[in-house]
């Protein structure tokens, strides 16, 4: 009787919006890359504003929904945390890493704004000094192994001072580590370990959303980009982190409604595919750069200047799908495989000593 009072009584949780703000947000991650190496050519536009307006939103999103799976990990000791998360993790951020130099050896680096990936000093560093798009898995990595060490602390305690280097790594000239890794973990780590310590109030929420929250969440989503961009208002400390805050709560009201329309099931596919999409879609777009080069000062291109960073983050987003697709057999390129073998080998002396599975 008891039990099945506290049932009724117990709100329901909605986890179907995750796909779908995955989804949003890889679209956005595409988008600004594309604008960004196109800017180097010449040939972004007017984009380059719209992507600081953007920007706000993804990482903050990924690393909130990584963080929503991450709390049964509290609970396991540093050989399990290891052999279960971080290995991944590791290997395959050292993997695509290192996909992405040999790419470089054959496709001319044309980003003039940054080291070239070849560089052998790049290259030694890559596992303390991130200076690739892959320092999203590097984050996930060190994320997953703060908020393993913090555990004990109380969860208070924990928020506050994520919040508050998130704070000052987000306002000019207050904690510049001069390193994308480094400057993006002090940024997002406040979403990670919100995540991971109130996954069920956040599905909760989600199943209470109305159109007029999300409503009221746009509106100050704006409101606050145009005190941050056309304002110049981002010395003020904190505003960018409630952007990205004011980022999280609008992205998933949003999906929340716009995940039972029909005909935006596509977006639901984009986030299935989103972390390989991550992986893939940046190889395309400098392929696509280094073909534009050349040309890059025709007049024709020029006038299509606002519309060329759409169509190539489409292009990105379509061949990534399928270009996933196609490597799905190889499964060392998504998974290690040195976690299966330690599995095996955890399963067989389990069953040696009698231990149960």
């Amino acid at each position: 009787m008891y039990i099945s009072s506290v049932k009724e009584i117990q709100a329901p949780e909605n986890r179907e919006w995750i796909n779908f703000a995955k989804g949003a947000a890889i679209i956005l991650v595409v988008l600004y890359h594309s604008s960004l190496f196109l800017n180097d050519l010449g040939l972004a536009g007017s984009t380059p504003r719209l992507r600081l307006v953007l920007s706000y939103f993804p990482m903050p999103v990924f690393f909130f929904i990584a963080g929503l799976t991450a709390r049964r990990m509290l609970t396991w000791n540093l050989h399990d945390l290891w052999r279960r998360r971080l290995l991944t993790l590791v290997y395959l951020y050292l993997l695509w890493s290192v996909i992405r130099v040999l790419f470089y050896l054959v496709v001319p680096h044309l980003r003039g704004t940054e080291r070239s990936p070849t560089d052998l000093l790049n290259i030694i560093l890559l596992p303390v000094w991130p200076t690739s798009s892959y320092w999203f898995i590097w984050a996930l990595a060190v994320f997953t192994l703060l908020a393993w060490l913090l555990r004990k602390f109380p969860i208070s305690v924990q928020i506050t001072l994520a919040a508050l280097v998130a704070a000052a790594s987000t306002t000019p000239n207050l904690l510049d580590l001069d390193n994308v890794g480094w400057d993006r973990v002090a940024a997002n780590f406040i979403f990670f370990i919100v995540a991971v310590y109130f996954p069920h109030t956040v599905y909760r929420l989600a199943a209470r959303v109305r159109v007029w929250h999300a409503i009221v969440l746009v509106v100050a989503y704006l409101g606050l980009a145009v005190l941050l961009v056309p304002f110049h208002l981002t010395r003020l400390p904190g505003l960018i982190l409630l952007e990205s805050a004011v980022a999280v709560a609008m992205g998933i009201a949003l999906a929340t409604l716009l995940v039972r329309v029909k005909w935006l099931n596509f977006m639901n596919t984009l986030g299935q595919y989103s972390f390989q999409i991550y992986l893939l879609h940046l190889f395309l777009v400098a392929t696509a750069l280094a073909l534009l080069a050349p040309i890059a000062e025709a007049a024709w291109l020029e006038r299509a200047a606002n519309a060329l960073p759409f169509l190539l983050a489409a292009i990105a987003l379509v061949g990534s799908v399928y270009l996933a697709k196609l490597l799905r057999r190889f499964s060392f390129l998504w998974v290690s495989p040195f976690r299966k073998r330690q599995a095996k080998s955890v399963s067989h002396r389990a069953r040696l000593n009698g231990d149960p599975l």
